[in-house]
């Protein structure tokens, strides 16, 4: 219960719109009627808008976390419906052999690479780039799904290299494969981090590297546990936050949105797309359940933001590359009070809602 503290509160609203809407009481915990998502030709004009008649014919598409949910989905999107490529990267070397034999089936195992990548260690991360780097000399999407949130089934723990886990996959695994792959992006490449609205948990402060003095005060008698990076990046109990758990997930999409933000001021089209809540195992399995009955199916609208992100242009993401918002769609944030939205931070299609 205490990992979800956080999606508890947002469920429970959830519930009462649900219950205001119902006129009879025993609809009361109907699940809400879910979007479609977008159609296949609505994606392939959004494809041929961006890159032209071939969509991404000849083009290549890495995606991490690929083995399952929205990875899983975004690879058939991108092989199946717009004739690309996909490099897919993922712990779970069973989900990538299960992929690798569905596009077997189908003939298209020449358009799909797998790559098993464990982003809990940074080692395996940096030697998958080097491997996309030697085969693939230009990338058309980054797309950085892979992440985690502590739960009851994956408690908090530390990384190959002894630092916070969360932190280590969802953010500086990420980093190392985004800087590792720039020099391979096309003139018409874009990085999608596929962060989320979690990040109002937070306020940065966590993300700040210590100065001297704190450092100083963090250093135990025998002189070996000098605290090294952000507070948010600490394995070590004693140099984490009283709320590290709490707020664990919120400072890794925010570090990835101020990543993404740093690279558009250097004229790389990043673009942060938050897909809200989406019926996936993130949460772990023990909220697994309640995701698939409430959130958006992860094969309709739960990947829509991330296609928006995806292949709408520069033009259309002006606001997002500028740094004032994210792509988000979801019904969830309509529920919410309108001034929580008076900020224009969402920028929301309305088609295939």
């Amino acid at each position: 219960m205490y990992y979800l503290r956080g999606d508890f509160l947002i469920l429970l609203v959830v519930l009462l719109v649900c219950g205001l809407k119902c006129s009879h009481g025993a609809a009361f915990l109907t699940p809400p009627r879910q979007p479609a998502g977008l159609s296949s030709e609505a994606i392939v004009d959004l494809a041929r808008n961006r890159f032209g008649e071939k969509l991404l014919k000849d083009r290549v598409v890495v995606i991490t976390g690929a083995a399952g949910g929205i990875g899983r989905q975004l690879c058939q999107v991108v092989i199946h419906e717009l004739g690309g490529t996909v490099v897919a990267l993922d712990r779970n070397v069973t989900g990538l052999e299960l992929l690798r034999q569905e596009y077997n089936s189908c003939d298209n195992n020449l358009r799909l690479d797998t790559i098993p990548t464990c982003h809990e260690d940074l080692s395996s991360v940096a030697s998958s780039a080097q491997r996309i780097k030697e085969k693939y000399p230009k990338i058309d999407v980054l797309i950085n799904n892979a992440g985690m949130a502590y739960s009851a089934d994956r408690p908090p723990g530390l990384s190959a290299h002894g630092h916070d886990l969360a932190f280590t996959v969802n953010y500086l695994s990420h980093f190392l494969l985004t800087e590792a792959l720039l020099p391979c992006l096309g003139s018409d490449g874009r990085i999608v981090f596929m962060t989320s609205t979690y990040h109002w948990k937070v306020s940065g402060s966590e993300l700040m590297v210590a100065d001297e003095e704190e450092e100083s005060k963090s250093k135990q008698k025998d002189n070996t546990n000098i605290m090294n990076g952000p507070m948010a990046y600490q394995g070590v109990p004693e140099n984490q936050s009283p709320k590290h758990v709490e707020r664990s997930y919120g400072n890794t999409k925010l570090a990835q949105i101020w990543q993404a933000r740093t690279l558009c001021s250097k004229g790389v089209s990043a673009v942060c797309a938050c897909p809200t809540w989406v019926g996936t195992g993130i949460g772990g399995e023990g909220s697994r359940e309640m995701l698939e009955r409430l959130a958006f199916p992860v094969d309709g609208a739960g990947i829509t933001s991330a296609i928006n992100a995806m292949l709408r242009t520069d033009e259309e993401l002006k606001d997002v590359l500028n740094g004032e918002c994210i792509v988000a769609n979801s019904r969830i944030l309509e529920w919410l009070p309108t001034a929580l939205l008076t900020n224009r931070f969402f920028q929301k299609w309305r088609d295939g809602w």
